[in-house]
């Protein structure tokens, strides 16, 4: 099964997946802004693309990192033919990620530094979220709309006014 097909079944309430623009924008799936054709993007947009591109680079660290602690995730091969087999991945990624937090207990009671990736970035996510940028508001799809509200969250953490 897509993702695409049936999100609502893979992705809890209240998450989403960072992706390129090669997605589409749906409330499951948070992409950059395009550049229009003959135009371009706003200062926001492109303040917003950026910071963006960053959280996806610690992403990409972040899987890097747990396939360089837990070899069997270098190459996971199992064969998805059912719901069943994709729950059976997911609870092995989730047990090494488990893992890899102990690891991180145990360093920072040594005395070592670490990072705590911020959870819950959609509390507060309600259909009056910020404006994207993007025409009028009632072009936008959910997911444009939803987008606009993580932009607006950014900023205001960040101090940036735009």
């Amino acid at each position: 099964m897509r993702i695409s097909q049936d999100p609502a079944n893979l992705i809890p309430a209240r998450h989403w997946v960072w992706a390129d623009s090669a997605y589409p924008m749906e409330m499951w799936c948070v992409v950059p802004f395009k550049k229009p054709h003959g135009g371009h993007l706003t200062h926001r947009q492109n303040t917003y693309n950026r910071y963006l591109s960053k959280v996806r680079v610690r992403v990409e660290h972040a899987f890097a990192t747990l396939k360089g602690h837990f070899q069997s995730l270098q190459e996971l091969r199992l064969h998805m033919s059912k719901d069943n087999d994709l729950h059976i991945a997911a609870y092995w990624i989730t047990a090494c990620i488990i893992l890899h937090n102990m690891i991180i207990h145990f360093e920072e009671r040594l005395g070592k530094e670490t990072t705590q990736w911020a959870i819950g970035e959609a509390e507060g996510w309600d259909d009056e979220g910020g404006d994207d940028g993007g025409g009028k508001q009632g072009d936008r799809t959910q997911g444009q709309h939803f987008r606009g509200y993580l932009m607006e969250r950014l900023f205001e953490q960040h101090g940036l006014r735009m």
